[in-house]
């Protein structure tokens, strides 16, 4: 674990059941503004756990559409909480698109502003057909949460892994559920992982900006084990990705394009 994503701070800790006061030492995740730059233009400044940093600088403009693949990178810097990309080609005009579409998602728009925008805008289509058991999507699950050393020590990250072809190809952890997508996103980049035939797993929720983030990779199948988000449903629906959520135990809802988890079960009419 890296160093700098803790730190030890002391708290005073109540027992109201056994009326015990103890003055403890624990850990505590570390945030910090991350400026990244494309081209020598800031275009986002994330507040993250700062480690892998080169790993969030990339994967934060690819999945962001900023840059289309790791062809158009020239060479990434970093210096302290700065990460500089520098691309091969003029993306402005992307830059403005991705600014333009985070105004909508983090700001006062409706859903319905989101999908008229999302209409607007060149979307992401996921034709991949890779299809996986219901059983192995549990798996991956389990082994996100097994990973997850951080969040055990502190209580306060998300969790993100992508698997390829089954094989666990990245995984990390970060305060933002966004940044923990971004960070597995880069490594795979890094690494030449093939997102067409991907599971990406995370412990956060699955909003539009999220999903879209696995859409422009062209991962065909993005679970989670926590819940999803009407506008991440309507997203999924719009560019083909299979959006599963409530991954946990043994079970799991799947909202879009159910076709792409193997299931063999009796189906039970539907409640209410």
């Amino acid at each position: 674990m890296e160093a700098s994503a803790v730190a030890r701070v002391k708290a005073v800790k109540l027992n109201l059941g056994l009326e015990v006061r103890q003055v403890v030492e624990e850990d505590v995740v570390v945030e910090a503004p991350v400026h990244i730059y494309v081209n020598a233009e800031n275009i986002v400044t994330l507040m993250a756990t700062p480690f892998e940093l080169r790993e969030l600088g990339v994967g934060y403009v690819l999945d962001e559409g900023i840059l289309r693949s790791l062809e158009e990178v020239k060479a990434v810097e970093v210096k302290g909480n700065d990460v500089r990309v520098e691309a091969k080609i003029d993306v402005k005009r992307r830059i403005q698109a991705a600014k333009s579409l985070l105004v909508v998602t983090t700001a006062c728009g409706s859903t319905e502003d989101f999908i008229k925008l999302l209409d607007r805008l060149e979307k992401p289509y996921v034709k991949s057909g890779y299809a996986v058991e219901a059983q192995e999507v549990l798996r991956m699950a389990w082994e996100l949460n097994t990973r997850s050393t951080l969040f055990r020590l502190t209580g306060g990250v998300h969790s993100a892994a992508l698997f390829t072809e089954g094989k666990l190809k990245a995984f990390s952890e970060d305060v933002g559920r966004h940044n923990a997508v971004d960070k597995v996103v880069g490594k795979t980049a890094l690494v030449g992982g093939d997102f067409n035939r991907s599971v990406l797993v995370t412990s956060g929720r699955q909003p539009a900006d999220m999903v879209l983030k696995a859409a422009r990779m062209g991962v065909p199948i993005f679970a989670s084990i926590s819940a999803p988000i009407h506008s991440g449903i309507l997203a999924a629906g719009k560019t083909g990705l299979t959006l599963v959520s409530f991954t946990r135990g043994q079970r799991m809802n799947v909202y879009t394009y159910p076709e792409r988890i193997l299931f063999q079960a009796k189906t039970q009419p539907l409640k209410g």
